[in-house]
């Protein structure tokens, strides 16, 4: 909203780009025209003189509840102990590792029984084998496959133990591409087969851009910027999950459904949970992936 044909009055002066387009944001919401110019170097907000009380009002409500905000993020960050490396990634791939070296590869000319009880078939989900959308995660097709899954389980999942913690991280992975599994199944209802964590790497990603989108959020004058991370999260599922043989729905709804769970997580837990619980919710993960497998093979 723009001065017409009359003189501003300087209202705010910054060398803050971004500041200043906040101060933009928030006079325009207001309904209070205003002009940026830049003067040597210094942006410099105007606005009519009649307008000048109720803007500066405005801004000085926006500029303390920033200030207020920046200072508690300040103090949750000095309370809150430098995180440690996380070792979740690692983890994740070894197991990887391991179940590739018990079950083989789907693409051998006789698939092991591993994948007659385990494959994510929609068909077989949507009659009751719920626990394929867990068991599908761990198997792959061939050495290439499991290769970019290992990749990707170290980096993503381990940015996620390192956010979250490593309990609470593999919980939120396994139940994100779990439940991505089960959508993807809805949608296709019959005829579709498919194994891979790659659902699974991307919940990470998910998790990541949800739990980055609002950590952005809560610093007002980021605000208007919230949405990079989860821009990332889409640009990378547009640049590696619509490949010739990729199950598009499944890294697509494994990328939304970790976004949510991120935000969520992220607005519940400002602090991740401590050592005891962390160890209590990675037993629970491995019992989760290790049910559906005896799920899998009591009801074969």
């Amino acid at each position: 909203m723009e001065l017409e044909d009359q003189p501003g009055v300087l209202v705010r002066e910054t060398r803050d780009f971004t500041q200043a387009q906040d101060w933009s944001v928030v006079l325009a919401a207001a309904g209070i025209a205003h002009q940026l110019q830049t003067i040597d170097g210094a942006f410099r907000m105007t606005v009519a003189f009649a307008d000048l009380d109720a803007a500066a009002n405005a801004l000085d409500g926006f500029d303390s509840e920033a200030r207020q905000e920046r200072e508690e993020l300040a103090a949750r960050a000095t309370d809150e102990p430098d995180r440690p490396k996380s070792t979740l990634g690692l983890w994740a791939a070894l197991l990887l590792l391991s179940f590739h070296l018990v079950a083989g590869p789907w693409e051998a000319q006789t698939p092991s029984r591993w994948f007659t009880v385990g494959t994510a078939s929609a068909e077989a989900i949507l009659h009751g084998q719920w626990w394929r959308a867990v068991t599908a995660l761990t198997l792959h097709a061939d050495l290439l496959h499991l290769f970019g899954n290992v990749v990707a389980a170290l980096i993503l999942v381990g940015a996620v133990g390192r956010a979250l913690g490593p309990g609470l991280g593999a919980m939120a992975i396994v139940a994100s591409a779990a439940a991505a599994n089960l959508l993807t199944a809805a949608v296709h209802r019959t005829g579709h087969l498919s194994v891979g964590a790659s659902t699974a790497t991307f919940a990470a990603l998910g998790i990541m851009a949800g739990v980055g989108a609002w950590r952005r959020w809560r610093v007002l004058p980021q605000r208007r910027r919230a949405w990079l991370p989860i821009g990332a999260g889409l640009g990378l599922f547009a640049m590696t999950g619509v490949g010739e043989h990729s199950d598009v729905f499944a890294h697509l709804f494994g990328l939304g459904v970790g976004c949510a769970f991120g935000v969520i997580v992220a607005r519940l837990l400002p602090r991740r949970p401590g050592t005891p619980v962390q160890a209590v919710l990675v037993v629970a993960a491995l019992a989760v992936v290790s049910g559906c497998w005896w799920l899998a093979f009591h009801h074969a």
